[in-house]
């Protein structure tokens, strides 16, 4: 019996991710190096949270990709092989992420407002999650997937075609650069922490606990800003973060200063560190190839102005209620 998942993907490349989707390969993030590789030896931490993926979809499950091909597009494909076998690592070489592949087949898209669509679909694809089971919509899908696409593209609602003209005229990268002009213009310094930090809130699950740290305890962990996640039973993982306001090229000072976070949390009982990041607000990684390659000795992602003006878009999402919850 087939079941039924929720698939998140990077919606600043929709169009890429439904071109391959088109050519049979189902793409996802946290593959830009080969030690992400889900089949090879000491999988990359941040590469992990795609194991469930690997190991649960099965030949004939169906798979719902929200934002596909347009903002409130969802295509429904169907796994042609057991994504445990049938997984392929394979950068892409023009963008140089996305190498997680897993093999399906293209089935149809449809609008989440469409009146077609039921109401159990419309709120799982609220859910936040990469990955998720939605058993529960089996019905509701499979009407959809016997519904013609005459139906389904041309019995829209007013609202529908509203969405859609707005989409038609949105320009995410000129909001994201204005965002961040606007922000770097009125922002001190020592602000930008308590402003992602912020963003943040909006932009995660309830569940998690984001802390934006004091001076003094900065000094202990490195972090401006701590994400804790609930695990299971009582242990949290946590994610710290370093902001700076730096530009131009910039010493490895940050980096040590955030890989402080390691001896701190592995005293800290039931706290497990699985992620460093180092923001820099205006810095550019063209100048900055010396501190990537001593961040990736040292573990730390680091996040420049042009990966910021993405990161400020989406919590901007989230501030206007783009609609997601947890699931």
């Amino acid at each position: 019996m087939a079941n039924y998942w929720g698939y998140r993907i990077d919606t600043n490349a929709r169009e890429y991710f439904y071109q391959e989707i088109l050519d049979n390969r189902l793409r996802q993030g946290w593959g830009y190096d080969k030690s992400q590789n889900l089949k090879g030896d000491n999988v990359d931490i941040s590469a992990r949270r795609n194991f469930p993926i690997l190991n649960k979809v099965k030949k004939g499950d169906i798979l719902l990709v929200p934002r596909i091909e347009g903002w409130d597009e969802v295509a429904i494909v169907e796994a042609v092989e057991d994504f445990n076998t049938g997984y392929d690592f394979n950068i892409d070489p023009k963008i140089g992420d996305y190498g997680h592949i897993f093999p399906v087949k293209f089935r149809k898209c449809f609008s989440r407002y469409n009146d077609n669509v039921g109401g159990n679909i419309r709120e799982t694809l609220k859910c936040r999650s990469r990955f998720w089971n939605i058993n529960r919509c089996k019905d509701e899908i499979n009407k959809i997937l016997e519904t013609s696409d005459t139906e389904l593209r041309n019995n829209t609602t007013f609202e529908e075609r509203f969405r859609k003209r707005v989409e038609d005229t949105f320009d995410e990268d000129k909001i994201a650069d204005e965002l961040y002009m606007a922000l770097d213009k009125d922002t001190q310094a020592s602000e930008w922490e308590y402003i992602l930090g912020e963003g943040f809130k909006r932009m995660l699950p309830d569940s998690y606990n984001i802390e934006t740290t004091s001076n003094r305890l900065e000094k202990n962990h490195g972090a401006d800003i701590i994400i804790r996640i609930p695990g299971i039973f009582n242990n949290t993982y946590v994610i710290a973060i370093q902001v700076k306001d730096y530009s131009d090229i910039v010493g490895n000072n940050p980096v040590d200063q955030i890989c402080k976070a390691n001896d701190y949390f592995s005293k800290e009982e039931d706290a497990i560190l699985i992620d460093k990041y180092l923001i820099i607000t205006k810095a550019e990684a063209e100048l900055n190839k010396d501190l990537e390659k001593y961040a990736e000795e040292k573990n730390v992602k680091i996040i420049f102005a042009k990966e910021l003006k993405k990161l400020l878009s989406k919590m901007a999402r989230a501030f206007i209620g783009d609609g997601v919850s947890d699931c």
